[in-house]
């Protein structure tokens, strides 16, 4: 088969912001981690330059067999935030390393036990994206942030830092917000049964897909073209699924299998950075990914935690979030986020 341009699939990553998460390199926003996913990260152009170094012959990530209550079993499926439900209220976000350390634990620590109410996980899922996306502005409280994190916590606390901040440097801010619509994301235990089926078929590990979802889309939250014209949860340019993809290029099973094929396609099974660097070509994008990944695959709540961020977009006067049912209707507006 021939293989599309190197660019042929990166159209705009949106980040779905959680820490940053997953996803914004496209419009401006993160939709992973403490992006704005997430978010990170989304995309205010097809991808920004990186001057990340290019690691030539690196080894394929996590290759091992994901375990039984990673992606499985073990959670509740619980429907994604819905359009009646939107965000009216931000939590304050600390306002010093200490304290914003003592909040980021107590967020990871609710978070990877997995058994508090919905609202309440959301609450926390929130309050990491804002507390890693706020490092991003102070960059100098990293070290001292992470030392005041419990030591429990420290690992999922560094690793949302980092991909936030990853996320970030890829993300221009942009002039006005974007003509998206935020819908509700498939339930995650449907999900999850996507990211299964599409290994099974193509040896492309699950946790690496659902990171990508993750940080393009936010799940399949954000509902529009990117600047270049990519559509779907996995956000492809038709002649790229032209070539991949089998089916609805916007129904979240299809576009899935579709990724899988593109990354296999890409050496996923011997190299999964080079794959993802095919997918996206920034190596800052690559390691966002990465961590999300590793995250997924070690934590048996990560990827609900991560299911439950919000969409944050960047401007250039500041980030603002855009809650459920944003662009739907007039009543819907976006949030103006204080760091």
């Amino acid at each position: 088969m021939t293989r599309p341009p190197l660019d042929a699939l990166c159209r705009q990553t949106w980040l779905a912001t959680w820490c940053l998460a997953a996803t914004w390199l496209a419009a401006g926003w993160l939709a992973a981690g403490c992006a704005a996913t997430g978010p990170h990260a989304a995309r205010p152009s097809d991808l920004a330059a990186s001057t990340h170094p290019v690691r030539p012959g690196g080894r394929a990530a996590d290759s091992a067999e994901p375990r039984p209550g990673d992606a499985a079993g073990g959670h509740r499926a619980r429907p994604s935030p819905g359009p009646t439900a939107p965000v009216s209220v931000l939590p304050a976000i600390g306002p010093d390393p200490g304290r914003l350390g003592a909040q980021l634990s107590a967020a990871e620590r609710t978070l990877g036990l997995g058994n508090a109410p919905s609202a309440e996980l959301a609450r926390q899922a929130l309050i990491v994206q804002l507390a890693c996306l706020k490092l991003t502005v102070h960059p100098g409280w990293a070290a001292a942030v992470l030392h005041a994190v419990w030591p429990a916590q420290r690992a999922a606390a560094a690793a949302d830092i980092a991909a936030t901040a990853d996320l970030v440097a890829i993300t221009p801010p942009r002039v006005r917000l974007p003509p998206w619509r935020i819908i509700p994301a498939l339930d995650m235990a449907a999900l999850r049964a996507d990211y299964l089926a599409a290994q099974a078929a193509t040896g492309v590990r699950w946790y690496y897909l659902a990171a990508v979802n993750f940080v393009e889309t936010d799940f399949g939250r954000i509902a529009g073209p990117s600047s270049a014209g990519a559509q779907g949860p996995m956000q492809f340019l038709p002649s790229t699924w032209a070539s991949y993809g089998h089916g609805n290029i916007h129904r979240p099973r299809d576009a899935i299998l579709a990724a899988a094929r593109f990354l296999l396609d890409h050496g996923a099974t011997s190299n999964i950075s080079t794959a993802l660097y095919a997918y996206n070509p920034s190596w800052r994008y690559v390691d966002a990914v990465l961590r999300y990944a590793r995250r997924l695959r070690s934590s048996a709540h990560a990827l609900a935690g991560y299911y439950d961020h919000q969409i944050i977009y960047r401007l250039g006067g500041g980030w603002v979030l855009l809650p459920a049912g944003y662009g739907t209707g007039p009543a819907i507006h976006a949030i103006r986020v204080h760091l």
